[in-house]
């Protein structure tokens, strides 16, 4: 491929104010390093920013650098945000073209995780979704020792597109529900260990502004768990989920709704694991890359992006077992 260029700055420098109070929030999709093979796409994920007073500000990221990804080497992105008030912050990512590593050949995991609990302060329901910080910083510190790439939702669809490589290690965290365990404990974890993870948070909570912008993370994309999809339908189909009682439209109406309240729609989490047959056409018209479901699997070449499997993590299994389960 050619060289790519994204610039919206004209070249110039830009100064960035120091915001020590973590007020602008600005969030990479994917690894802040970023891989790609010789010859091939670079796929620009980009940042998702959120001022904690102003709310999102992503559309108003200035993004800039050059790829070449016609000759082995180092690259930097950047991207550039100024809040109304005239506050700046700014984060890079740096691309590395490569043609000497493994590239993965049978399959990515997407994980799915769903609660996050201290083991000094259990909850009083703690079942196989709950996941002690010890087990999860373990499990986070195998990743990290063993050199696992996380990509972003972009190049995971690239990816099941057949047109973008992937390293051989690579991951992607995901949890459900948006619980307050995963944001207070999982996120402060994650962030120790500079490892980006998403959030499929159910939209209709009360206070979901407040949510967004008191746990905003670098390494926590909010992506969507649908707004009223998470509640009990009339059909008797599937796990009962709602989502078959909607019409395509209204489907649409649902996915949109989420995508204007977390400023995203790169991928969307069934509710129940639930997919209808009007899934695919609603997360088209919606925009969405892709969607994940609870089938136990990883995602292939080839597979259909409206229905990507993920790898259950379960809480009370060893080290030993999540490994395998990723591998």
């Amino acid at each position: 491929m050619a060289q790519l260029e994204v610039s919206d700055v004209a070249g110039t420098a830009v100064a960035t104010t120091p915001l020590e109070d973590g007020r602008i929030v600005m969030t990479l999709c994917g690894s802040r390093d970023t891989y790609v093979r010789l010859g091939e796409d670079y796929i620009e994920s980009g940042c998702r920013v959120r001022d904690r007073e102003e709310g999102f500000l992503t559309d108003s990221v200035v993004t800039s650098g050059s790829v070449d990804t016609s000759k082995v080497g180092d690259y930097t992105i950047t991207y550039t945000v100024t809040n109304a008030e005239g506050m700046q912050a700014q984060c890079e990512r740096v691309v590395h073209v490569a043609d000497d590593m493994e590239w993965d050949t049978d399959g990515i995991p997407v994980t799915m995780y769903h609660y996050v609990y201290d083991p000094e302060d259990p909850p009083d329901d703690v079942g196989s979704n709950h996941v002690s910080t010890d087990e999860f910083e373990a499990q986070l510190e195998w990743l990290t020792s063993e050199g696992f790439y996380f990509p972003s939702w972009e190049e995971l669809r690239a990816y099941i597109d057949g047109t973008h490589s992937l390293p051989a290690k690579s991951i992607i965290l995901s949890f459900d529900d948006g619980e307050i365990g995963f944001l207070t404990y999982g996120a402060a974890l994650l962030e120790k260990y500079q490892v980006p993870a998403t959030s499929f948070i159910i939209c209709d909570y009360e206070f979901i502004e407040d949510i967004l912008s008191d746990y905003a993370s670098p390494y926590v994309q909010f992506e969507s768990h649908s707004y009223g999809l998470h509640q009990s339908g009339s059909s008797g189909q599937g796990r009962g989920g709602r989502i078959y009682d909607l019409s395509v439209d209204e489907l649409v109406d649902d996915l949109q709704h989420t995508a204007d309240i977390l400023d995203a729609h790169s991928a969307f989490a069934y509710p129940f694991g639930d997919v209808s047959d009007t899934a695919k056409e609603a997360l088209d018209r919606a925009g969405y890359l892709c969607a994940v479901t609870t089938e136990n699997d990883q995602a292939h070449v080839g597979d259909d992006y409206s229905r990507i499997p993920r790898v259950r993590v379960f809480g009370g299994n060893s080290l030993d077992s999540f490994k395998a389960s990723v591998l």
